[in-house]
């Protein structure tokens, strides 16, 4: 049985498409078509990305033994400012990918979140802007500054939405093929 991906993964460029036949994995960028034997996959690595205020973007990355990579996201670029979540098929591929390398290489690390010095500096430094907003809006406050004041609380709180999921999603972890981290995949509607 073959299990098909296709997505454009950045707002400029061609598409993208894999084939995943039985322990071949078929990456066709439009200028090159290159086959991977997935016993030669070292690590999975699923994490969350960031999108427009809407969407959100889950990316799988798959590194090979020789420091070779791929990777595929949950969105299909269609323009500049127009992206499709493709929610169900990203999925079912990122499931039917990982059990694939599994049964090909049991060796493989499935890994869920970012590098452990990513992820502990990015926390680092979200919780060090908000200890300064924080500090911004208390000095405002002693200032009489009630408009300076809320224009921090504002921004913290747009900082917080957008910084904690990051924090929270992308926490460094191991998970198992066949058993993918729901909050790592887009929820189907």
């Amino acid at each position: 049985m073959t299990s098909t991906y296709t997505h454009s993964p950045r707002p400029v460029g061609g598409p993208i498409s894999f084939a995943l036949k039985g322990d071949r994995l078929t990456v066709d960028s439009g200028r090159k078509v290159q086959e991977v034997a997935l016993g030669a996959v070292e690590t999975v690595r699923m994490t969350y990305e960031p999108g427009r205020l809407s969407q959100k973007a889950f990316r799988t990355k798959v590194t090979l033994k020789d420091g070779k990579s791929f990777t595929f996201t949950s969105l299909n670029w269609k323009s500049l400012v127009e992206a499709q979540e493709m929610t169900g098929e990203y999925r079912a591929f990122a499931q039917a990918l990982c059990d694939a390398i599994a049964r090909a290489n049991p060796e493989a690390r499935f890994v869920a979140g970012k590098p452990w010095w990513l992820w502990a500096s990015t926390t680092a430094l979200a919780f060090a802007s908000l200890l300064v907003m924080a500090v911004l809006i208390g000095r405002a406050l002693q200032m009489g500054s009630t408009g300076v004041a809320l224009m921090g609380a504002l921004f913290a709180l747009v900082g917080i939405w957008q910084i904690e999921p990051m924090v929270r999603l992308n926490k460094p972890r191991p998970f198992r093929p066949d058993l993918p981290p729901a909050e790592l995949m887009p929820r189907v509607s």
